[in-house]
């Protein structure tokens, strides 16, 4: 494959996130890779001055490209590739660089670890320390290759906040920090004669549901980095809708939580080149809002609004404020939902949007709060129009500036499309400028995030 041919190929190149392979005139894999940015990927192997990187370029006839929804799956999928196709150039390209495996103990409470030597033999013994601090053999099996360890490391990471496990490197007596901070379900790094002693406080009834929550931790785990995330959210779905049905609403809500959480990573986190929203120029990113939506002003203080409930018990708005992109969390209110909850339990749209209304009309009651300049709701036509409707009844002074836009999310639950108050056809979030499109998911993501610890809040309450 000639430079010139490259050029060409990378005019129909999309500059997402997914994985590429090089394939000979026989349509075998030369060289399988991962990408944040597809098409600047491409463009390096256009002037590369590595000898081996020019042959593997030549045999080449085509490539093929695989778009992700984000860097973690690319980094997932590429893995799962290398693995069932074994390109002969991702052999002789690693050079003194060797392959990250993901390796999982085998026994009770499994650890976690990232190792470049993994043997042929999965069950191959591993040495760990025990509470003696000796060294013991454990039983192990493997999940890999992946050919970034950086980027492994930092996807565990993000797991780990939503699927805690040990890291502990010995049993001691109490609970660790990161049981204290929900890092650790705390059972896992105990002294077996200490898990049902007075100083855990713990009941053979929550030491059984630890012990099972731990697995089911690790096995989450190992299904996200197998490629299973579409089957695992789906499963974990069905076990919130039926602890729905219980009336088990406390952990029905922790459950969708967890559901968000990997949703969000999955669409949000840069994992290859760490990108921080903090770090762009402000004034362009707004500026940018401010043409997108054709604002009049251009929006230094955006407010995100969403609601919280299940089957409309506990029903609670949030209030996110952002000034200047980033979060103003002493600007953030909280709202406990004063209509008849069966009024909000009868539809979950008509439900939401009248909460909605309840929650701007007591926000806008409020002159001693610094007004918007935009407003996103989390939702559709039917939210807008009923924040529409609030601001239309307030002075002209503050409707002639303040935008109004609406997230709303697809059948899993991810971003995307925009309605924007006044313009009939909605704009796509993959649409969007990168900077705007991350701000309004960090926003929303933040609203969501407060309205969710109300509700805990007074579900806990509630039962106490």
């Amino acid at each position: 494959m000639t430079s010139s041919h490259l050029i060409k190929l990378m005019r129909k190149i999309p500059a997402k996130p997914g994985v590429y392979l090089f394939k000979n005139i026989s349509g075998l894999n030369l060289y399988i890779g991962k990408a944040s940015n597809l098409k600047n990927r491409i463009k390096q192997y256009v002037k590369t001055a590595d000898t081996r990187l020019q042959k593997m370029v030549s045999l080449a006839k085509r490539i093929k490209t695989i778009e992700t929804d984000s860097e973690i799956e690319a980094l997932i999928l590429e893995s799962q590739y290398i693995k069932r196709y074994k390109p002969a150039f991702n052999i002789m390209l690693r050079d003194d660089k060797q392959f990250g495996f993901v390796g999982f103990t085998k026994e009770t409470y499994p650890k976690i670890f990232i190792t470049h030597q993994p043997t042929k033999n999965q069950n191959a013994k591993i040495k760990m320390q025990n509470d003696n601090s000796k060294c013991k053999n454990f039983k192990a099996e493997f999940i890999g290759p992946f050919t970034d360890i950086g980027a492994l490391k930092t996807t565990l990471l993000y797991l780990r906040r939503i699927f805690p496990y040990c890291t502990c490197k010995k049993p001691h007596n109490n609970f660790c920090l990161n049981y204290h901070i929900g890092k650790c379900p705390g059972i896992c790094c105990l002294k077996t004669t200490n898990i049902l002693n007075r100083s855990t406080k713990l009941s053979y009834d929550n030491f059984v549901e630890l012990k099972n929550r731990y697995q089911k931790n690790v096995k989450a785990i190992k299904d996200i980095l197998n490629g299973k995330k579409t089957s695992l959210l789906k499963k974990l779905e069905k076990e919130m809708i039926a602890l729905g049905r219980k009336e088990e609403f406390e952990e029905a809500i922790e459950l969708r939580n967890k559901i968000e959480k990997i949703k969000h990573v999955f669409e949000n986190a840069q994992i290859i080149k760490s990108i921080d929203i903090s770090k762009y120029q402000y004034k362009d990113t707004l500026k940018q809002i401010r043409r997108v939506f054709k604002l009049s002003n251009v929006p230094h203080r955006i407010e995100g609004y969403d609601v919280a409930n299940i089957q409309g018990k506990y029903a609670v708005g949030a209030m996110a404020v952002f000034v200047n992109r980033k979060p103003s969390k002493s600007g953030y209110r909280k709202f406990k939902i004063k209509q008849r909850s069966s009024a909000v339990a009868g539809s979950a749209v008509g439900g939401d949007t009248g909460m909605l209304k309840e929650i701007l009309s007591r926000r806008f009651s409020h002159p001693e709060w610094p007004l918007p300049d935009l407003i996103l709701i989390d939702g559709g036509k039917a939210q807008l129009n009923a924040a529409r409707s609030i601001i239309d009844n307030l002075q002209l002074t503050i409707n002639q500036y303040l935008g109004i836009i609406a997230l709303t999310k697809d059948e899993r639950h991810r971003g995307s499309k925009i309605y924007v108050a006044g313009n009939k056809n909605s704009i796509s979030l993959s649409k969007l400028p990168a900077d705007v499109r991350n701000l309004i998911l960090h926003i929303d993501a933040e609203a969501h995030r407060f309205a969710i610890a109300y509700y805990r809040h007074r579900h806990q309450k509630a039962l106490s």
